[in-house]
């Protein structure tokens, strides 16, 4: 009696599905629930509503067409395969396999299959982990990743299931294979909305001449729903495959007949189906090549346009003729010229065109006389670049420094000399965490340099720049002991204050001053004399109220709050200080449904038990602030490290005037799709900063405002969520004061101004002009120069305005050639200004200056001298700033004791190129410098002494 497996039990079935999907819902429910009440604390559940719709809509589409379609096409191969069983059919001579054949296409069809598998997991994952993350559209580059092993062992696992209950098997695997589809294309409502509502450029590309916003904003959309469906087809052809393949005596006898005139029938139209797809997919590669060509330049070159579009465009013809053969009712005869032909011709063009004709092609015709060839190609990707990373409006202007800076340039240059930088971010911070942290629980991960007014800037200057950092709390520094759930969640909640110190002065022991320093009672907002501004002018200026930090840049947990345990506030003395969360953002946990819903949101079960909750307590989400806004608007990128100001906002009615401390930071709009675009690194073809993001740091708000309404990227989500934007004019005056242009954006934009501030195609073509940005030593390592805020007066300008500068050097050379300022005051905001040196002039660069500093005797006798003591030397940035007609070179040197890391500024180096100054004081520096000091330090009795941490030898040698 033959062996026959046991059937699955209908009720055992039932029971498992019951279970998985009943756990299932329960976390996506619970997740639904949990967003819904943090969007409802911004008032922005129409936001949420809109995207849940597009979802729902998108899965449910998916789901009701394909399902049925699927199972129908499974379900007629099924009954085929069970009446050749019982009664052999008339095969035709098509497709006939002997066993190693028959094997291989089994294993190729689990393989199949078991990916589909695999794109289920990954889309439900992603689905539970965060159902509404933009970033991850589809999942489909997830499965790039996937390990071979892994994958094999899923499809052995699969091949046994289908052995044992085939039918059941191919049932779930098809309609889970679809729930991935149908839930990738859910999740990809980041593409699917702007495609929809997509805002016109204006500007046609310069090969199909369609509006860029085809390119932009539905061609991504249209991609995803390409690859998707096929995908989809291809797992359920290889369902039906499997069944027809293993039918009767196959596997046994290990050889696969033929198919049967009915077998062909079922196949033919899914094969059809397939075949169109790929037709509409090559038809799209006019705009691929523009994106992904492969010329010269970027974008679509000779030979893409005149040998791979051709040949692409043909096999999209052949592949819709195919389709149709297979489609239509014709007769046998006819069924080989219009099907069988086209699909062979196109399975050899395509190779014969990618690999060995477009090659030829370049190699024999283009490469002889490629500049003549390229030329029209070279032009669009300039120009299309310089557009889309906003370089075309770049103020040009050349400038020939002076041999030499006079006590006259100085004079005339008050801004800039009173606000130029000695401290840097790193031995800043470095000194914060030895003088200001005050617990181990407490940090300063990150210090901002800004620009605030104060009255004693003087009539040539409108601002003092200061660097601010935010004392954060950080719950993974409490003792291994005091790290339970209740203090990392309702005890230590928040931070608390934050130092303010001038980047210009320093103390008589050589460490920063402070505006704002210490916490709680002891907390101090002083004046300096030394810049001549008093207490009550530093008060003005930064306020400081009740700084709790609940919100902040650095990582944090949950937390619940207010309830029945005091939080921790701040240390005073031996005693700590308590208080209680009063702000009113936050998802309530006032019954016992939203408890539930936070506990398996949270995984977390000690939220079920109210015994330390009121009716006032909260859950606090989403408190780091990047994590905060990229959840209302996953569409945007933002600027990693957000930055903290302290302001007085008045006369506006969304925000508190009791709180004074706010996160700004920038979003940003992109594409890896904008045609003839020369991507960066990371892909990105189009980059704009159209939006400036606030968040209360005490009660979470936040808002959005539009920078730059001419994007219109960001006009088309403007159309999808009106109100989540604000124009830039309803920002409050007091926080417009402190914004300015991003690190990122201008490291994109000088990255890509390197080779595109060439405008000439010859010399493009050549490279005969392009830039790199410059080489110095930071700290002890050797570091490409990163962007610096200062103060200058720009040539042509009458005031000086707070800016961001970067230098540039000719490719593999390390003299100067030019630098970038970012304009950041109003009416110039956002504007860039380029000047250029003559070519034929050679100026110092960073890492120039730097060896000559090092290489003068009296300067390295005495590094030396502080090196063999024990102490080690930091180099801090090296500024080079424009004053008058000459450039100025300013580089403060630090000292650190080998035990710990408390960095004092010892020494600035001034230098205009040609001489170099060393002394304890800036003033006395540039004072010597104009004086016609001989290249040197000077002598040591004109310099004043002050006392340093620890005696080291050979110290006043200057």
């Amino acid at each position: 009696m033959p062996h026959r497996f046991p059937r699955l039990k209908p009720p055992l079935l039932a029971g498992l599905l019951l279970v998985s999907l009943l756990a299932f819902g329960v976390i996506v429910v619970s997740r639904l629930s949990i967003e819904w009440a943090w969007y409802t604390q911004f008032s922005f559940q129409q936001v949420l509503l809109r995207r849940w719709m597009l979802q729902v809509l998108g899965f449910l589409l998916v789901m009701g067409v394909g399902v049925p379609l699927q199972l129908q096409q499974l379900h007629r191969c099924w009954r085929l395969r069970s009446e050749a069983t019982a009664k052999p059919l008339p095969r035709q001579p098509l497709l006939r396999m002997g066993p190693l054949a028959l094997v291989c296409t089994l294993l190729a069809l689990l393989l199949l299959l078991s990916t589909g598998l695999v794109f289920l997991f990954v889309q439900a994952r992603g689905l539970i982990s965060d159902p509404f993350d933009g970033d991850v559209v589809s999942g489909l580059s997830a499965l790039a990743g996937l390990s071979p092993v892994g994958v094999g062992l899923l499809a052995a696992l699969l091949g046994l299931l289908l052995l044992v209950w085939p039918l059941q098997v191919l049932r779930l695997v098809l309609v889970a294979a679809l729930a991935g589809s149908a839930t990738a294309l859910a999740r990809g409502w980041s593409l699917w909305l702007p495609a929809l509502l997509a805002v016109p450029f204006g500007e046609a590309d310069p090969l199909t001449h369609f509006d860029l916003s085809f390119s932009v904003l539905r061609l991504p959309a249209l991609q995803l729903l390409l690859s998707v469906l096929i995908a989809q087809l291809v797992v359920g052809l290889a369902g039906c495959l499997w069944v027809s393949f293993t039918e009767g005596s196959s596997l046994s006898d290990l050889r696969f007949v033929g198919l049967s005139r009915d077998q062909q029938g079922v196949l033919k139209p899914q094969i059809a189906v397939l075949a169109a797809l790929a037709s509409l997919g090559n038809a799209l590669s006019p705009f691929a090549l523009m994106v992904q060509g492969s010329g010269v330049a970027a974008g679509a070159g000779f030979v893409d346009l005149h040998v791979r579009l051709p040949i692409r465009l043909l096999l999209a013809l052949l592949l819709m003729l195919a389709a149709l053969g297979l489609a239509l009712p014709v007769r046998r005869t006819w069924l080989r010229r219009v099907v069988v032909i086209p699909l062979l011709a196109t399975a050899l063009l395509l190779p014969v065109a990618e690999f060995l004709v477009a090659p030829q092609a370049q190699r024999f015709w283009v490469q002889p006389r490629e500049l003549a060839v390229e030329t029209p190609y070279i032009e669009r990707s300039i120009l299309a670049t310089r557009r889309a990373f906003g370089l075309e409006e770049v103020l040009n202007t050349t400038l020939e420094p002076l041999q030499r800076i006079t006590a006259a340039d100085l004079v005339a240059a008050p801004g800039t000399l009173a606000n130029i930088r000695l401290w840097d971010s790193g031995p800043l911070l470095a000194a914060n965490r030895q003088l200001q942290q005050l617990r181990l629980y407490y940090s300063f991960p990150s210090a901002a340099v800004d620009r605030y007014d104060l009255s004693a800037a003087g009539e040539d200057q409108s601002s003092q720049q200061v660097m601010i950092s935010a004392r954060e709390l950080d719950s993974t520094a409490l003792p291994e002991g005091s790290r339970t759930w209740l203090n990392r969640h309702l005890v230590f909640t928040h931070g608390y204050g934050f130092t303010v110190s001038p980047v210009n002065v320093f103390g008589p022991d050589g460490l920063p001053l402070f505006f704002v320093k210490d916490l709680g009672r002891s907390g101090r907002v002083q004046g300096i004399s030394q810049l001549g501004i008093t207490d009550a002018e530093a008060q003005a200026a930064f306020p400081v109220g009740r700084p709790r930090l609940y919100f902040a840049s650095a990582p944090a947990p949950y937390a619940i709050a207010p309830t029945k345990v005091q939080e921790f506030d701040f240390p005073d003395g031996e005693l700590n200080v308590y208080s209680h969360y009063d702000g009113e953002r936050g998802i309530p946990l006032t019954n016992a449904w939203q408890r539930f819903t936070a506990a398996v949101y949270l995984h977390e079960p000690r939220v079920l038990l109210a015994g330390s909750f009121t009716p006032r307590s909260l859950l606090l989400l989403r408190r780091q602030v990047n994590e905060r806004v990229k959840a209302l608007a996953p569409f945007l990128r933002f600027e990693r490290e957000p930055y903290m100001v302290t302001v007085n906002v008045k006369n506006a009615s969304e925000f508190d005037e009791k709180h004074h401390q706010y996160w700004m930071l920038d979003g940003y709009t992109t594409s890896r799709s904008y045609p003839y675009s020369d991507a960066n690194a990371e892909g990105i073809r189009y980059f704009r900063n159209p939006v400036k993001a606030v968040v209360d740091a005490q009660d979470g708000r936040l808002w959005f405002y539009v920078s730059d309404p001419s994007d219109p990227v960001l006009l088309t989500w403007q159309r999808a969520f009106p109100e989540l934007f604000h124009p830039l004019t309803d920002m409050p005056s007091a926080l417009l004061a402190h914004i300015r242009v991003p690190n990122s954006q201008f490291k994109i934009q000088s990255e890509r101004l390197l080779r595109y501030h060439v405008t000439d195609v010859r010399t493009f073509y050549n490279g005969d002009d392009v830039w790199e940005v410059p080489l110095e030593i930071y700290g002890s390592e050797t570091v490409a120069v990163q962007p610096y805020h200062a103060t200058v007066q720009l040539p042509g300008e009458r005031r000086p305005e707070f800016v961001l500068l970067l230098p540039f050097s000719p490719v593999r050379r390390s003299n100067l050639v030019g630098w970038l300022a970012a304009r950041n005051d109003p009416p110039h905001y956002g504007e860039l200004f380029l000047v250029r040196f003559p070519q034929q002039r050679l100026l110092l660069g960073p890492e120039q200056v730097t060896a000559l500093i090092e290489q003068d005797p009296q300067i390295s006798f005495q590094f030396g001298l502080w090196n063999r003591a024990g102490a080690r030397l930091v180099h801090g940035n090296l500024l080079v700033l424009p004053v008058g007609d000459g450039l100025l070179y300013v580089e403060p040197f630090y000292l650190e004791s080998g035990n710990k890391s408390l960095p004092t500024l010892v020494r600035v180096v001034v230098t205009d190129g040609r001489r170099f100054v060393m002394d304890r004081d800036l003033d006395l520096a540039l004072e010597k410098l104009t004086q016609g000091t001989a290249k040197g330090s000077g002598p040591a009795e004109s310099l004043p002494a002050f006392p340093l941490p620890l005696p080291i030898p050979g110290l006043d040698t200057l």
